[in-house]
């Protein structure tokens, strides 16, 4: 009986490393995709920034043009 209990345990120990192996790789994964996405919204951020400071100065140069 306590074989059995011993290989019982082994299995569930094994099918634990398993799925906390999985864990940790879906963790990466998602800190990764996480990190990427923050990383896209700056980059958007700072181009739609220079955007408008370029629409900027071309709406002041157009007004100034037409006084």
């Amino acid at each position: 009986m306590s074989e059995e209990k011993d290989q019982e345990i082994a299995r569930l120990t094994q099918v634990a490393s398993d799925r906390l192996m999985w864990l940790r790789v879906l963790e990466n994964a998602v800190n990764d995709v996480d990190a990427t996405l923050r990383k896209l919204k700056a980059d958007v951020q700072e181009i739609s920034n220079a955007v408008a400071q370029r629409n900027m100065g071309m709406i002041s140069e157009m007004s100034e043009e037409e006084e």
